[in-house]
């Protein structure tokens, strides 16, 4: 179920991107989405930090052309998430909390290694932007998962 999760939030981000414009409203990080849903389906993080690791690579190759760079992220995105629900538990509310912070701390560091590499000029307006265009369309989505995921569980007791 969990790689199932993943693919098709992998597969509905790159659809979604492909009818959103780039400078629209909407911005979606699904796949950092079922990042945080499926967490707490793992019995071991080892197993999580393989699956996110994979999926980065994926994300690398698919979409970004990059080798490694999302791969890394996504890991410590990992490392992100899983502090996170020590702290938190696994509830609408807490999850909603932990996107949020992820997808700042995602928009922050990618917009940072950007600027790094003067692949950009820093503008703390478009930096704000990026992340609120990404937190609207991401927590509709993280809504409808974490629903679907949970009457998962319960019907086929994950």
């Amino acid at each position: 179920m969990k790689a199932i999760i993943i693919i098709i939030s992998f597969l509905l981000e790159g659809v979604v991107s492909n009818f959103v414009p780039i400078n629209g409203f909407f911005a979606p990080l699904f796949t950092l989405v079922a990042l945080i849903i499926i967490y707490p389906l793992f019995d071991e993080e080892v197993e999580y930090y393989k699956y996110t690791f994979l999926t980065g690579l994926a994300y690398d190759l698919f979409y970004t052309d990059t080798i490694l760079f999302h791969a890394i992220i996504f890991c410590f995105m990992a490392f992100i998430i899983t502090r996170l629900n020590l702290v938190l538990s696994d509830n609408y509310l807490n999850i909603l909390i932990i996107m949020g912070i992820c997808i700042l701390i995602y928009r922050v560091v990618t917009y940072g290694f950007l600027v790094l590499v003067s692949s950009m000029v820093f503008d703390m307006a478009a930096l704000i932007m990026s992340i609120l265009k990404s937190l609207i369309i991401n927590l509709i989505y993280s809504v409808l998962l974490f629903f679907i995921v949970k009457k998962c569980q319960k019907k086929y007791k994950f």
